[in-house]
């Protein structure tokens, strides 16, 4: 029997769902097309867990293993589905929130794409690819946003090593601008793209000094706008 690998070409919408509600019922819809032009799509929709760890990686467990997951409160309809080449379909997604709630949750949907039942006449097709949607959940009116640098280190690689914690209880997506000191001249300063760190987690940044050489001396400024109430600054200076 011939085994045939077809990647599924899945086009989903939004990549991310963010939602901000009351405790309650709330809906959204996630937008799916097959891009593929010739060949149908069977799909599985499905939900998962997610985690960072201090360098930003994404790691998936089971739905409704971590604290802070809002698996359990989503439904989705339909679960399965047939997109015929080319064809869109739209996702219902329900979040029935506990009265109690406070603070920031967030999940993970999956859409994959499954083998065609098997026929005696037909080859076996294993369908591969799978799109996963982070969604974030924020219960109106009980968040707040609070952020800390814990440490400035600088490494004998010549980066800078940067470790900031998310003392809050919603996520947040702090933008990194940097820049060096030397004298009362600025000789060095770049950024970094914002990037999440989940609530009572820790994010280690690594700034980097592209074609300048830090000396003994210089001051580094890190500046860290997280979206709370204030925009964080640390100093390290070079002994």
């Amino acid at each position: 029997m011939l085994n045939l690998i077809i990647s599924v070409s899945l086009l989903v919408s939004p990549l991310r769902l963010e939602v901000s509600s009351y405790p309650g019922v709330v809906t959204r819809e996630i937008s799916v097309k097959n891009g593929d032009a010739y060949n149908e799509a069977i799909v599985a929709v499905y939900k998962g867990d997610w985690n960072l760890n201090e360098g930003g990686k994404i790691l998936y467990y089971p739905a409704d293993s971590l604290p802070g997951s809002c698996s359990e409160w989503i439904t989705i309809n339909p679960a399965e589905f047939v997109l015929a080449p080319g064809e869109i379909k739209e996702i219902r997604v329900t979040f029935e929130i506990p009265s109690e709630s406070t603070g920031g949750y967030w999940s993970v949907i999956f859409f994959e794409g499954k083998p065609p039942e098997e026929e005696e006449w037909t080859p076996l097709v294993q369908l591969a690819g799978r799109v996963g949607i982070t969604t974030y959940l924020d219960i109106a009116g009980t968040t707040f946003k609070e952020a800390q640098i814990k440490k400035m280190e600088l490494e004998e690689s010549g980066e800078l090593k940067m470790e900031v914690e998310n003392k809050g209880n919603m996520w947040v997506r702090p933008t990194v601008k940097y820049w060096v000191r030397r004298g009362e001249k600025e000789v060095y300063r770049d950024s970094l793209a914002g990037s999440v760190i989940l609530p009572a987690a820790m994010r280690e940044y690594k700034l980097k000094f592209n074609d300048v050489k830090i000396q003994q001396g210089d001051e580094i400024v890190a500046s860290v706008d997280y979206g709370g109430d204030q925009i964080l600054e640390g100093v390290k200076k070079v002994e």
